[in-house]
């Protein structure tokens, strides 16, 4: 039912239209039309596509159940199979294809630890038995209950039986999922069903590059401030260098001279400080701007068990004192993060007017208490029964995009000379804020306890006297919604990025509060929204969390930065794609 009008170079042109427009079931059904094309042997094929329109002639039985494509319509087909001679852009990619990196995602059910790290490792080389190369590059391991073993030793011996040589982080979870033995999707339980899950990946055939392992507390942070110091000392010339804040930054990671990172993998411990978790975040904005940063807080252990191991140095695999631990990426593999939120606004935006760490003693100038009833008496009928259900939720406004201008280098003082923004422009910004979520629990004196945030004094010396906050209420309904959303406008973004491979692997990290206990764990939110986007064949990774740390929104890397922030309540997830920087790879 098609007529060749001629071989077309640019395809993403003529498919715009047609994907726009809903007319998706006629490129499902093209192939059996072209099937009987004359004389297709004959045409070019050096363009890889071909321009069709409807032909007047009456089509044949095998496009008589393609649906109908209004007149006028281009419909560009590319044709890559079938040709008697194949272009060298065809065989370029698939070459390509087969020098993608492998991921793997991999749950032990195992009751006992040892034997679990028997079933992996055996699982693991089973998954490389077409590779050259018998190791593993980089990885995660998540390890649910267990209770009495070591996260370090458990890492330790990983690390040894899949040969990333230090390459890898043990993080202690709640919760955790992945593809079992059996291929099946299953999820682990601290308490219930203990398990270990590895995520791990091994780069193509003759990479050179590798992973950098980090973790930076309180003392790490005084060493950070040395070297930038050590560094503005030898700017004598403003202007002459980068700044010193940033290269301060790779020079103490040690990553100075390799090539920069396109994705950061990070993981805090629960009873590290709002500040020192903040600057950190904040430093690595400033030293890898276009590196996305997708990570998640730890489980909640007691203060003597350390939650986080990482080989650091020369002492090998050790327990971490509370802090920021991180894994750079090689600089082919780039993250790109979702973040798509599980609770709905609810009432008007208010005024959090008194605080003191974490207690909130004052909102719009009245109790707590009394400000929550006026807007559980204002809400719907859904709305009411969610607040019945779950509670209330607090949102905090998210901080602003860190300006690496405003940060002090020697050369100027302290301070600026911009005038302080006025309450009326901000009382005029967005009402579509990026929300921090936060629970809540009321007290018995009428104020409100925000969980896991330090809201230090309210008002405050210097700067407006009241801080933004807007309530919130969880709906697993519209958050399923959401993320199906979230999902198709990152598909619409990809659409703009040229020689963008599928992904490889996906990391999911969400609140408990986003799983319910009778759904299937191929069921969850989250998982199957993945599965159905970028298919099944997808392996997914997944951690329940005491709070997720990624840039709001959708975010790829090696794109211009967003401020990573520590989330709460939301479900997000970080695709890994190959990126390479190689110019005869990124030409393949």
């Amino acid at each position: 039912g098609f007529e060749v009008l001629g071989p077309r170079s640019v395809i993403s042109i003529s498919l715009r239209p047609v994907i726009m427009q809903g007319y998706v079931s006629p490129l499902r059904e093209i192939h059996a039309p072209l099937a009987k094309l004359p004389g297709r042997n004959e045409l070019p094929v050096c363009s890889g596509s071909l321009l069709l329109r409807p032909s007047t002639v009456a089509p044949t039985s095998s496009a008589a159940a393609c649906s109908p494509i209004p007149k006028g319509l281009a419909v560009a087909v590319g044709l890559i199979s079938g040709w008697s001679k194949r272009s060298s852009h065809a065989r370029a990619m698939t070459r390509h294809a087969t020098s993608s990196p492998k991921f793997a995602s991999m749950l032990s059910l195992q009751p006992s630890w040892q034997k679990a790290l028997g079933e992996i490792k055996a699982e693991a080389h089973h998954r490389l038995r077409s590779s050259k190369k018998a190791s593993w590059d980089f990885g995660v391991v998540f390890i649910t209950g267990h209770e009495g073993s070591s996260v370090a030793v458990i890492t330790a011996q990983l690390d040894r039986a899949l040969g990333t040589q230090g390459k890898l982080v043990g993080v202690a979870v709640d919760s955790s999922s992945g593809q079992t033995m059996q291929g099946e999707q299953s999820r682990a339980h601290a308490g219930t069903k203990s398990g270990i899950t590895v995520l791990a990946v091994q780069l193509p055939e003759g990479s050179t590059q590798k992973a950098t392992p980090f973790f930076i507390d309180k003392k790490g942070l005084t060493g950070v401030s040395h070297t930038i110091m050590r560094l503005q000392s030898r700017v004598r010339v403003k202007g002459a260098m980068e700044n010193a804040t940033p290269r301060g930054w790779r020079e103490y990671l040690g990553v100075n001279d390799q090539p920069r990172p396109k994705g950061i993998l990070l993981f805090v411990d629960p009873v590290a400080g709002k500040y020192a978790t903040q600057a950190v975040l904040d430093g690595l904005d400033i030293a890898f701007p276009e590196a996305a940063k997708f990570g998640c807080v730890c489980a909640d252990l007691p203060p003597t068990i350390s939650g986080i191991s990482a080989a650091i140095g020369e002492n090998g695999f050790r327990p971490l004192s509370p802090g920021v631990c991180g894994l750079i990426l090689p600089a082919d593999i780039s993250l790109h993060t979702v973040v798509s939120p599980s609770s709905v606004r609810i009432g008007p935006e208010l005024r959090l007017t008194l605080a003191d760490g974490y207690l909130v003693k004052e909102i719009n100038g009245e109790s707590p208490a009394k400000a929550l009833a006026e807007v559980s008496r204002g809400a719907g009928p859904l709305e009411q029964l969610l607040v019945e259900r779950s509670g209330f939720l607090l949102g905090l406004e998210a901080p602003r995009q860190h300006s690496e201008k405003k940060v002090w280098d020697g050369a100027e003082s302290w301070g600026t000379s911009e005038r302080a923004q006025s309450y009326t422009s901000m009382m005029k910004q967005s009402a579509s804020s990026d929300w921090l979520v936060r629970s809540i629990e009321p007290s018995a004196n009428g104020t409100l306890v925000v969980r896991r945030e330090d809201l230090k004094k309210v008002p405050r010396r210097v700067g407006p006297a009241w801080f933004r906050c807007q309530l919130h209420v969880l709906d697993l309904r519209w958050a399923r919604k959401e993320l199906q959303l979230m999902l198709q406008r990152y598909l619409s973004l990809r659409m703009f990025l040229q020689n963008l491979q599928a992904p490889f692997g996906a990391l999911v990290c969400q609140c408990s509060t986003t799983v319910g206990s009778k759904e299937s764990e191929e069921s969850e939110l989250g998982y199957m929204e993945l599965s159905n986007v970028l298919g099944k064949d997808l392996p997914i990774t997944g951690a329940l969390t005491n709070g997720e740390v990624a840039p709001p929104g959708i975010y790829m890397g090696g794109l211009d930065g967003k401020r990573t922030t520590r989330q709460g309540h939301t479900v997000s997830m970080c695709l890994f794609s190959y990126e390479p920087t190689n110019k005869d790879e990124a030409d393949k």
